[in-house]
């Protein structure tokens, strides 16, 4: 089974970013750990129409355990954990497409094309390089590294169930991003980033298109250049390194 053309099951999205080959060892695996409630699962194999779809997993009450005993990740990040098996489907379904960019920039490295990114955990983490963003908080920080040059992107998505108050901040903040450099700082290249916004529906996208084109309005042509814009289908349909972004 497949979630859509040309990507995974979602279970498999485990797989690939462990770069393992072995599906049925992935599986045992994740059978093992689900008995010993290390994880657990969105599925019901009771049910007709629930288990002809792929198994979400997320971490359960013996994971968030072991991970506090590593101290590897911060208290507060770990906090969110416990609410994983209530999650609303349009978190879930936000965390799949950023799971499935992540996969997309691990399969787009080729030969003298090397992605390499962050994601909010990351962000939270002192001793990260990332951790220059964790106000900001995009969903995923990449960079594109060629024999030449480094080119960098933060992506940005916004489900429909986000409000639109939060919607106008969030724009506001990236244009800020860009207006006043705070990206010089922290990174090694003097090339401004280009931020990528992608929306759930078209009316989410031309709403935040035209606010944009205010917030830009004052700012030189090629500012506008710097963003753009998708919906999540196109993004799902050919991946975030797809043709698919509009400049506002």
């Amino acid at each position: 089974m497949v979630s859509r053309a040309g990507l995974p099951p979602y279970t498999a999205h485990i797989q690939q970013l462990l770069n393992h080959k072995d599906k049925r060892r992935i599986l045992s695996w994740l059978k093992d750990l689900r008995e010993k409630e290390y994880v657990d699962w969105h599925y019901d194999p009771t049910d007709f129409v629930n288990k002809t779809k792929p198994a979400i997993y997320y971490l359960s009450l013996n994971g968030i355990r072991y991970l506090r005993q590593t101290d590897a990740y911060p208290p507060e990040e770990l906090r969110k954990r416990y609410k994983e098996s209530t999650r609303k489907q349009s978190y879930i379904d936000k965390c799949l497409l950023i799971a499935d960019c992540c996969i997309t920039l691990k399969t787009n490295s080729v030969g003298d094309v090397t992605y390499s990114f962050h994601v909010e955990s990351d962000y939270r983490d002192p001793d990260s390089d990332s951790h220059f963003l964790d106000e900001l908080r995009p969903a995923i920080y990449f960079t594109k590294q060629d024999s030449d040059t480094a080119k960098t992107y933060l992506l940005e998505l916004f489900d429909s169930s986000t409000p639109r108050y939060a919607v106008k901040k969030q724009l506001s903040a990236y244009v800020d991003y860009l207006i006043y450099e705070e990206w010089r700082e922290y990174t090694e290249t003097d090339e401004s980033p280009i931020i990528l916004l992608a929306f759930e529906t078209t009316a989410e996208l031309l709403y935040a298109k035209r606010r944009l084109r205010r917030l830009l309005e004052d700012e030189p042509e090629e500012m506008r250049t710097l963003v753009r814009l998708a919906t999540f289908e196109k993004v799902r349909e050919h991946g975030v390194t797809g043709r698919i972004w509009e400049e506002t």
